[in-house]
Parts: structure tokens; sequence; C-alpha cells
């Protein structure tokens, strides 16, 4: 009688113990997931960045996105964020690559530090400069998609600062 009271108990304990390390399993499956998403997400960008899409760019914001640019003004939802790329599109035809320095997931936001090299092409000047910024991100995952919530970047005074 106590040796199978003992068998139960320890056969509820393994039942638990696999219960959770699956249930672990999955959560870090699900994290894993959510960043190759938001990887996706962010090499989507840069290819609407660099063939000057807004259209695609906006596909890819939040509809109360922020863009909060270098040196210019907070751009706050769908219209002004199309107008702000609206007028970089205008001036500059960029070829660019985003590398990732990290992504930290909490729950539907996400944090992505990043940075980008590659040239600008001035188009009003017709100029070319090299682009070494840095990049801050927050996604918001909205309906199982990840949207860039809020995007600002900085000029780095040297490449990898």
């Amino acid at each position: 009688m106590i040796y199978q009271q003992i068998k139960m108990k320890f056969l509820a304990f393994m039942a638990m113990t696999l219960m959770l390390i699956l249930s672990q399993s999955a959560l870090a499956g699900t994290s894993q997931q959510c960043k190759m998403d938001i990887k996706v997400l962010l090499k989507s960008y840069e290819q609407a960045l660099n063939n000057s899409d807004v259209n695609n760019v906006m596909k890819l914001y939040a509809a109360d996105g922020v863009f909060m640019p270098s040196g210019k003004p907070t751009s706050k939802g769908q219209t002004q964020v199309r107008a702000a790329y609206q007028h970089v599109f205008e001036d500059l035809d960029l070829d660019i690559a985003f590398h990732i320095d990290e992504i930290e997931r909490h729950g539907d936001l996400a944090f992505v530090r990043t940075f980008s090299d590659g040239s600008i092409k001035l188009l009003k000047k017709n100029m070319d400069i090299k682009n070494h910024t840095r990049e801050l991100f927050v996604m918001k995952r909205i309906n199982d998609d990840w949207k860039i919530y809020r995007y600002m970047f900085n000029k780095m005074s040297t490449p990898g600062n």
C-alpha cells in the first residue's frame, strides 16, 4: 500500500515535471518565432526604405505609430508618419542595411536595438554620403502581426559606437 502511494506520487511528480519542461519549451519556441517575425519585419522595412516605398513602409507601422527621426519633428499616427516618409523620399535615396544588436520581447511589445550602414544620396545636391546610424524600435504585436509602434534613430559619430 505504501509502495503504491509512493509510486503514484513519484509518477505525478514526473508528469508535472515533464509538463513544465514541455511548456517552457513551447514558450521558448513562441519567443523564438516572435524574434524571427521581428527580423522579417525589419528586413521588409529595410527594403521599403531602399525602394522609397511609402506605401510599404506604412503597412509596417501600427495605426498609432510614432516616427522620431534625428533632428526632425516627431510624427504621430498614420497621416503624420506618411507625410514624414514622403518628405524623406523626396530628399533622399537610401541604400542601407540594418544590423540587429538585440531583441528583447515582453508580451506583445518588443524592444529592438539596431545599427545601420550604407549610403544615402542627397537628391537635391546629387551627393552621396555614408550612413552610420543607430536605431531603437519598439514593436507591438497587433492581431498576431508585429508592427513598428515607436521608432527613433540618430547618427553615430563613428561606425560601431
